[in-house]
């Protein structure tokens, strides 16, 4: 299943093409890690071996260079026109003719609660459940399809050309210059408080929230397009906000399925 070339030319592609980057992902999986029940801790090193959520939570990206795997794309992301209020985006997510983040995230719940389900396509859904769940809290992957989700709005970023996908997904990132793992452990200070509420939230407000964002960062992008070291000092803690809202979540829906 996880052929040595494809995946060492996907984890090259997936720094430059797709979801928060390895730095954003891993932290995803740090910190979701940190906040996992007993029972859920187990049942995740019963899956993943000597491996952890941080370890394997840009594989979902790595398989997209496989053509074996080319049809889990659809996967990371919802293609939606803007402007609609909670029903009706709830309702065009549920009813879209393709596959989804959303129907993904569920799909691979199912799969993990399934008694009948063997062990390694549960460690399959692991794997990408990690990873989508992290996908449904970066704001790009819940946009537009006529600019594909943002990688056809052409933007500048201290001079540098680039778009607004790809900014959101590494660009505000990488600018920190924090390895991974300190980035993991910068990230995760949520409260006792926010962490309840957060958790007792279900996947579509987790990409609401993504929605509401994006509708944000088209209409700058409009205005202006040329951003600056202002734009990412405004922006950066939504970044922060982001990830550890996808860890912390993530730990719950996991705690939940295990408990």
């Amino acid at each position: 299943m996880k052929k040595p070339l494809c995946l060492f030319v996907g984890l090259v592609l997936s720094f430059i093409l797709v979801s928060w980057g390895y730095d954003g992902h891993y932290a995803v999986g740090a910190i979701a890690n940190n906040h996992l029940s007993p029972n859920a801790q187990a049942a995740v090193k019963n899956l993943l071996g000597h491996k952890s959520m941080a370890d394997v939570a840009s594989y979902a990206d790595e398989l997209r260079s496989d053509p074996g795997y080319k049809s889990t794309g659809e996967f990371h992301f919802v293609n939606i026109p803007l402007g609609l209020n909670y029903e009706q985006f709830s309702a065009y997510v549920k009813s879209d003719s393709r596959e989804n983040i959303y129907k993904g995230i569920i799909g691979f719940m199912h799969q993990l609660q399934d008694p009948k389900t063997n062990k390694s396509t549960k460690e399959f859904a692991l794997e990408f459940l990690i990873h989508l769940v992290g996908d449904a809290h970066q704001p790009m992957h819940i946009s537009r399809v006529e600019d594909k989700g943002g990688n056809s709005t052409s933007v500048t970023f201290l001079n540098g050309g680039t778009n607004l996908h790809s900014l959101w997904d590494s660009g505000l990132l990488f600018h920190q210059h924090i390895n991974y793992k300190d980035l993991a452990a910068k990230y995760d200070t949520a409260t006792p408080e926010q962490i309840q509420q957060w958790q007792s939230d279900n996947v579509m407000i987790w990409l609401w929230e993504s929605y509401q964002i994006t509708t944000i960062l088209y209409k700058e992008a409009a205005d202006n397009p040329n951003f600056d070291e202002t734009y990412y000092q405004e922006h950066i803690p939504i970044v922060k906000n982001r990830i550890e809202k996808a860890g912390i979540r993530l730990a719950g829906l996991l705690n939940d399925i295990y408990k």
